[in-house]
């Protein structure tokens, strides 16, 4: 069965048409102009077909592939005093690979040399000249950067100064760093024999059980203050007895501050328990085992691996 693709440019209406003589390359051809992705070949398509839909596909790729080189070289010649940052970022080219190509068409390597941290640094910028944090950690990845790499650490310390990058915390002795804002995870440790909760035993079953009540627990007990933590942050349970599980979670809604004296620990934090991933832990535990943190103490940044399976098991 053929399939009639239809095309209208701009305002006076031309249109055009080309007929595609299969519905599953033009359904991918239509998901690729959306940006979309996901587009496969039906599971009963007979191997002729797929072989002919190869070819079909392999020559539009090298149509547009010859377009887009082009136009790439054209944007540099309508723009000769920029940098080619934007060039470079728009057609998702490393600037080795640009350059190669530029200079297949006669245009000199580089105009105007620029280290990789300064590319990242003018990709991210804004024309009013301020950090635009949303696009921080796509850009380090598009030009190869870790955000714990050696070779950013200048520009990711001048990001973190600048307050468009943060340190993560619970990351050892490396400096990684993520976008200000992202809720932090916290592997939050209660011994039933030791600590409290709202004045009564921290057990798995009291704090599930104040987990359904709407005047649960809203005060956490902390050893030390915890400069990173603020609202916004979880607190992932953990119970060192009679199992040694995380089975409980609360978000946190106050920064760490002074409990008053005598009481069971130096600082408190404001937390509220999340009914329904606590009721999913519940059922559903992180065990000690499982854990990437084979000696979980106090209150320390949740690893990622602990955070993927604490996230699962939460039902989050």
């Amino acid at each position: 069965m053929a399939t009639r693709l239809e095309a209208t440019y701009g305002d006076n209406g031309e249109r055009e048409h080309a007929v595609e003589h299969s519905d599953a390359l033009a359904r991918a051809l239509v998901a690729a102009v959306r940006g979309e992705r996901g587009a496969e070949p039906p599971a009963d398509t007979k191997l002729m077909e797929l072989l002919r839909d190869i070819a079909r596909a392999s020559r539009l790729i090298q149509h547009l592939e010859e377009w887009r080189e082009l136009a790439i070289v054209r944007a540099d010649q309508l723009d000769a005093d920029a940098s080619r940052v934007n060039l470079g970022v728009a057609a998702g080219m490393s600037p080795s690979k640009l350059y190669k190509l530029l200079e297949k068409h006669g245009r000199p390597k580089s105009r105007t040399p620029l280290t990789r941290s300064e590319i990242v640094e003018s990709a991210i910028t804004t024309e009013g000249g301020e950090w635009d944090a949303a696009r921080v950690i796509e850009t380090l990845e598009r030009y190869g950067f870790e955000t714990d790499d050696k070779g950013a650490r200048s520009l990711l310390r001048g990001l973190n100064r600048d307050k468009v990058l943060e340190r993560k915390p619970g990351a050892g002795g490396r400096a990684i760093y993520r976008v200000p804002g992202a809720g932090r995870d916290w592997l939050y440790v209660l011994d039933p024999e030791l600590n409290t909760v709202e004045g009564g035993p921290s057990t798995p079953a009291r704090v599930s059980r104040l987990a359904r009540e709407a005047d649960g627990p809203g005060h956490w007990w902390l050893g030390r203050k915890l400069k990173d933590m603020r609202a916004g942050d979880r607190l992932w349970i953990y119970f060192a007895a009679p199992e040694r599980k995380i089975s409980a979670m609360a978000e946190v809604s106050s920064e760490p501050y002074p409990a008053p004296a005598g009481s069971e620990k130096p600082y408190l934090v404001n937390a509220t328990l999340h009914a329904r991933a606590t009721e999913a832990l519940r059922k559903n535990p992180v065990r000690l085992e499982q854990l990437a943190n084979q000696h979980p103490q106090g209150c320390v940044g949740l690893a990622d691996a602990d955070l993927a399976l604490a996230l699962k098991n939460a039902g989050l």
